[in-house]
């Protein structure tokens, strides 16, 4: 009943008018009720990324268990890529939700399209859903789907991160290891960037690891990461998603409600880069 109560005592935000953060003794008890583990430092907060489309309500709920900030794809690599709608829509409800929201794309790279076609199609779709970009996440994983050349990979993720920058778009790269290490060949030239790596045992609850950064090690031209994925093929609230923990830069617990500026949700801006 305790839950029940924590999830249906948030107040639902207006469009322009966010409802307040979650309180330290709200995080508390969902820690307590088991549905989040503990966090040891005050500077993390829960995420969850997620490429369906999402209802206002169903945000609502993730809200409720404790979550500050969901990851919304933007670009699909369907086809020969294209900007995933679901990605403008689920930034709305996200915010009208009070979560803090970044995107990230899964670019194609072995389309027929260049790099810089890709970031404008996805600012252009978002730009056009009323959403104003801060930072960008590429994923550059599963080496299946990239071409079996690893200077022309290098070359194509520079790209976009340049293409971003052209737009005053921070980058960061979503990959771990393995995955950067077989599709660039370990390359250590991309400079700028964040990190957001993912490490699971496998998939599922049981395949969690520490929602925590003890398991990185330095790689390519990181050595820090902001953002870590210990959770992949899970569910919350009934939708697939993934499970995260990310640097905040607070030094109190996490107080990231959601913006809007000149009558555009802002995106990008939770993350500690």
């Amino acid at each position: 009943m305790k839950l029940i109560f924590l999830a249906s005592a948030l107040a639902v935000a207006a469009f322009g008018n966010p409802v307040k953060p979650l309180s330290t003794k709200v995080l508390k008890e969902l820690e307590v009720a088991g549905l989040l583990p503990p966090l040891n430092d005050a500077s993390y907060a829960y995420a969850l990324d997620l490429s369906a489309s999402v209802s206002l309500s169903t945000f609502q709920c993730i809200r409720g268990q404790g979550y500050s900030t969901v990851f919304v794809r933007a670009y699909t690599p369907a086809g020969n890529g294209a900007y995933d709608p679901n990605g403008g829509m689920n930034v709305k409800n996200a915010y009208s939700a009070g979560l803090g929201t970044e995107v990230y794309m899964t670019p194609q790279p072995a389309g027929s399209k260049t790099a810089a076609q890709q970031i404008d199609e996805m600012y252009q779709g978002l730009n056009a859903a009323g959403v104003t970009v801060r930072t960008v996440w590429i994923q550059v994983t599963s080496p299946i789907n990239w071409p079996n050349n690893q200077v022309s990979n290098q070359n194509f993720i520079s790209s976009l991160v340049s293409r971003a920058r052209q737009y005053n778009i921070a980058a960061g790269v979503y990959t771990n290891t393995y995955d950067w290490n077989q599709i660039t060949n370990a390359w250590s030239g991309l400079s700028g960037t964040s990190l957001w790596y993912w490490s699971v045992n496998g998939n599922g609850p049981s395949g969690e690891t520490k929602p925590d950064f003890t398991d990185f090690r330095a790689f390519g031209c990181w050595t820090q990461a902001a953002v870590k994925q210990f959770g992949q093929a899970e569910s919350v609230c009934s939708v697939a998603i993934n499970r995260d923990v990310y640097m905040t830069g607070a030094t109190a617990p996490v107080q990231n409600a959601p913006v809007m500026e000149n009558g555009k949700i802002v995106v990008g801006n939770n993350v500690k880069l």
